[in-house]
């Protein structure tokens, strides 16, 4: 007897070169065992990078990658919509699951929905980025469309509790589930030699603004000035903050890299001791996974899932723009070799009881077969 075919599952997302959680969420997931279920194909709505930007937030994002980006970026986007509906209907495609997250990128999520719809296929949303922050800070009038456009999937996916709360309130009544994002590797021990000069990891990126740049540097001036044994490797960088960083003259940099890997920013992990995510707003942040898997002592802030991730130990939770209280998170770790064996040691028991494959995704299993069920039957 012939095999039953596997569901068509189309990812709508940014996929490779482009970088980042979305990307690594449908890597992850289009890897993972789910695919033994479901048929997975992938729709990338990645546009050309942008160059030397540390602020790639809100709605004027999208001006600063300069005039041929935006245009070439409008003429993709409107073309990825136009042929969209032709490539479910060829590829005789079950279910769509859509990545959504804040500014333009929700509002051309909503679009992908109501052309999936047009051709009577169900829709999962899952949203991710700093939603909160995105909703928080629009009108009156955007969040009523906001919350109108939560209730158009069939089903909502979220990454944390926090977020299913907010995402509630912001108006979708209908079904969600909470999916965290998880890690696609082993979780292996470490052993990191006793070093002097512990080294702290900070991931800036085309968001280092809302990464806690600011907060980072003024942490290493103050450190480097009372002289501490701390020692930063900065990595996704843009040359201007490269230049900004140097011009400071400071001791305590160990390292200083623009583009990097995935694979490479794995092996620094693995070499670091001390990881920093000082963020002003986050979804549920890949590379905290990634970090505590390492192993990886955290200083973190208590943004959206990030105090969920913690919970069971294996950071410092500092508050949001603290640079004060960073550099003495730092400084402790740095001086406590025992203590940065304690939290790394919970790191990676969290990640082992919560954050794998195994743990996370069969809910998301569940409902795939739950939401098609319920839409065959209404055909």
């Amino acid at each position: 007897m012939a095999e039953a075919s596997r569901p068509k599952v189309v990812l709508i997302g940014q996929m490779p070169p482009m970088k980042g959680g979305v990307t690594t969420f449908m890597l992850n997931l289009m890897g993972s065992p789910l695919n033994k279920r479901f048929e997975f194909l992938s729709y990338t709505t990645t546009r050309p990078p942008k160059r030397d930007v540390i602020d790639n937030w809100g709605y004027a994002a999208v001006l600063r990658g300069g005039p041929r980006r935006i245009l070439l970026g409008v003429w993709l986007t409107v073309w990825r919509l136009a042929k969209f509906p032709f490539f479910l209907i060829h590829n005789k495609v079950d279910l769509v699951q859509i990545q959504a997250s804040d500014y333009q990128v929700f509002w051309e999520s909503v679009a992908y929905c109501l052309l999936a719809h047009l051709v009577r296929r169900p829709v999962i949303f899952r949203i991710g980025g700093a939603f909160d922050l995105f909703h928080g800070g629009s009108s009156p009038f955007l969040k009523r469309w906001i919350g109108r456009s939560l209730e158009l999937p069939e089903c909502v996916v979220v990454q944390s509790q926090f977020s299913r709360d907010y995402v509630r309130s912001a108006g979708r009544t209908g079904e969600m589930i909470v999916l965290n994002n998880w890690t696609g590797r082993p979780v292996e021990d470490i052993e990191r030699p006793p070093t002097d000069h512990p080294v702290c990891l900070f991931i800036a990126g085309t968001e280092a603004i809302r990464k806690g740049f600011e907060e980072v540097i003024r942490a290493a001036q103050a450190l480097n000035a009372q002289g501490s044994p701390a020692r930063f490797h900065l990595v996704a960088m843009v040359p201007q903050l490269v230049e900004r960083v140097k011009a400071l003259g400071l001791t305590n940099i160990a390292r200083i890299e623009e583009r990097i890997e995935h694979r490479q920013l794995l092996e620094a992990m693995r070499a670091a001791d001390i990881f920093l995510l000082p963020s002003h707003g986050e979804g549920f942040p890949n590379s905290l996974i990634e970090a505590m898997a390492a192993g990886l002592p955290s200083v973190v802030t208590p943004v959206a899932a990030v105090p969920e991730i913690v919970a069971d130990g294996g950071a410092i939770v500092v508050n949001v723009g603290d640079a004060t209280a960073l550099g003495e998170a730092v400084h402790r770790l740095a001086t406590d070799p025992a203590l940065r064996e304690r939290l790394g040691r919970e790191a990676q028991a969290a990640i082992r009881a919560r954050y794998t494959a195994e743990s996370v995704l069969p809910p998301l299993g569940d409902t795939y077969e739950r939401v098609l069920a319920a839409y065959r039957g209404t055909r």
